[in-house]
């Protein structure tokens, strides 16, 4: 009899290490993290104005064809330059649109879905405007002249600089991340902080979070973004963590940790 209690004491011991050991980090980032899809638009433009939107023809041996233009010809060579660069306009038209959206997601709050469906009216009009100014600008008149006329066009080097500028931010940010972060612990939760690292612990009985998704674009574009609220026990101050990514699975986790010390707790109270 003693020997299956002690088993069971060992076992339930085992069991106690084992959750101490779990922990959850938990990371917070700065409003340039929702500039990824402009990262990876750019990045894709680049690949796709690099090897497939060519300005001048590739000669069947695998050379650059040499294009020699006379004098009389001018108009048939701008007609030609204008044909070629229009795979350049298209992609910096939408470049421009996943930019702007990306402004406005970093700049304003959206709490309800029907700023959603408001702005995506709005950029769809836009698109819709833009292809019929392309497309057959008789059908709107002056405005379809003046839309036609508007053509932005940037170069691959422009997407390829825009690329690497975004990822050395996106590095920094990632490396950055270490130096304000917490550790969630059965017994404890931990706030490291400064440069050199500083760290101050809290007791985890009775520490509350508590989850808000205060932007909804934000929170689907694309990390399921959100702030988190930590209340330490006989702390008057509350720690607020913006931009703390997949919110709701590390709020579940932090409260699945903390429930392992109540459990134990009960445990240790009835032994």
């Amino acid at each position: 009899m003693n020997a299956e209690a002690t088993t069971q004491q060992d076992t339930s011991d085992s069991t106690h290490a084992d959750l101490i050991k779990d922990e959850v980090r938990i990371y917070f980032y700065p409003k340039i993290i929702f500039l990824l899809p402009t990262l990876v638009f750019c990045l894709l433009a680049s690949v796709y104005l690099q090897f497939f939107g060519s300005d001048q023809p590739v000669a069947a041996n695998g050379t650059q064809a040499v294009v020699e233009a006379a004098a009389d010809d001018s108009a048939s060579e701008q007609a030609e330059t204008e044909a070629n660069s229009s795979p350049r306009v298209t992609v910096t038209v939408v470049f421009m649109l996943v930019f702007t959206l990306n402004l406005v997601v970093m700049a304003f709050d959206f709490p309800s879905n029907r700023f959603i469906a408001l702005i995506a009216f709005i950029f769809l009009a836009v698109a819709v405007l833009w292809i019929l100014s392309e497309k057959s600008p008789e059908l709107l008149g002056g405005i379809g002249d003046f839309l036609a006329s508007i053509k932005p066009e940037a170069n691959v080097s422009f997407y390829w600089m825009m690329s690497v500028l975004l990822g050395i931010l996106f590095l920094i940010m990632y490396f950055a991340r270490k130096l304000d972060y917490w550790v969630i612990k059965p017994n404890e939760a931990i706030h490291f902080h400064g440069l050199p690292q500083h760290s101050k612990r809290y007791s985890a009985h009775h520490m509350r979070f508590e989850m808000e998704v205060n932007d909804i674009f934000e929170h689907f574009w694309p990390f399921k973004a959100g702030r988190l609220y930590i209340r330490p026990t006989n702390e008057k101050h509350e720690y607020i963590l913006d931009n703390v990514l997949n919110v709701r699975a590390k709020n579940e986790q932090a409260n699945q940790v903390l429930s392992a010390l109540q459990v134990q707790l009960r445990e240790d109270a009835e032994v």
